[in-house]
């Protein structure tokens, strides 16, 4: 059956590569940083048109005129640059969170382990206990999903029966661990792992667009604002680098901005040993040195061109 696609947005025209470079162009978009030669084998082999478009939103568009909705300034080298800037982003904040997933649950194991009072198995089966229905069959339906995995199948079967927190923290999602994090935290009233559970939430949210490719940098442009409260010792910890008030607010207002930033602060707090610091340093030097290699091509990007300091600014600090 025909679905009704009334109501819905007009469908926009599937467009050859060359068709791409003349719409680009049609918006304002220029090929003097980078020829159309070079930009249709970027679109062809390198990456799509949905994705680099996504870029289009840091410039600010002509309004009036007989070029009313042209873009100001931007050319197909500057979609090109932003790409590549995004793309290490992602590469640097990836393994961040990763450590950050480690040594969470390093945090919590050795939190089990001090406690005599607790053998492992009570703390899941209470933990389990007080989740609702549907939150139960996720959790059981993750662990069960994984009994045929060649990773942790094995693991899986062998506490079908009855789970440790030892076995439970390696067979469930990011997800699901926070949310146990959460419960282990009000368990042994400890306000420490009740606020790092606040950050573990941002923390998910960045390795899921990082691992999915999700293109980031395009949310510094203005209009994306957070819904959510940056914690009171995240903003001591920008003051304490020398971020006074105003950019505070200013920067923390943007969502990936501040999620970002509350990565980078969780890292901090609870990522330990020299090995993860050292590899995730050598990451950040590496992005800084990028985000900055053409940082005159956006003058015009005031939004991104500050972020970008922002942020770098909270990475050499922090990492």
């Amino acid at each position: 059956m025909a679905s009704d696609d009334s109501g819905m947005r007009a469908r926009k025209p599937k467009l050859t590569v060359e068709e791409q470079i003349a719409h680009l162009k049609s918006k304002g978009v220029t090929f003097d940083l980078c020829s159309e030669e070079e930009a249709a084998e970027c679109l062809s082999d390198r990456t799509y048109y949905f994705k680099l478009a996504a870029y289009r939103v840091l410039f600010d568009k002509r309004v009036g005129g007989e070029r009313d909705g042209e873009y100001v300034g931007l050319d197909f080298g500057h979609l090109r640059d932003l790409a590549a800037i995004d793309h290490m982003l992602r590469y640097t904040l990836l393994p961040m969170t990763l450590d950050v997933e480690h040594f969470a649950k390093v945090k919590l194991m050795r939190g089990l382990t001090e406690r005599p009072e607790e053998d492992g198995y009570s703390i899941v089966g209470d933990y389990l206990a007080g989740l609702s229905k549907k939150s139960l069959d996720i959790r059981v339906g993750e662990i069960r999903r994984l009994e045929n995995d060649r990773y942790s199948g094995g693991l899986a079967r062998k506490y079908a029966g009855a789970c440790p927190a030892w076995a439970l923290v390696e067979l469930i999602s990011f997800g699901s661990f926070i949310d146990f994090y959460r419960f282990c935290a009000l368990r042994w009233g400890d306000r420490e792992m009740r606020r790092e559970h606040y950050l573990l939430k941002q923390v998910k949210a960045v390795r899921n667009a990082c691992a999915h490719s999700t293109a980031i940098v395009n949310g510094f442009a203005p209009g994306v604002p957070s819904d959510v409260r940056t914690p009171n010792e995240v903003a001591l910890a920008l003051a304490g680098i020398g971020l006074n008030k105003r950019a505070r607010h200013s920067k923390m207002s943007n969502a990936r901005v501040q999620q970002i930033t509350m990565t980078a602060f969780a890292y901090r707090e609870l990522v330990r040993g020299n090995h993860s610091r050292e590899m995730c340093r050598a990451l950040v030097d590496a992005f800084i040195r990028r985000s900055e290699e053409h940082s005159d091509w956006y003058a015009r990007s005031d939004s991104f061109r500050s972020a970008l300091a922002f942020l770098n600014r909270v990475f050499d600090s922090w990492i």
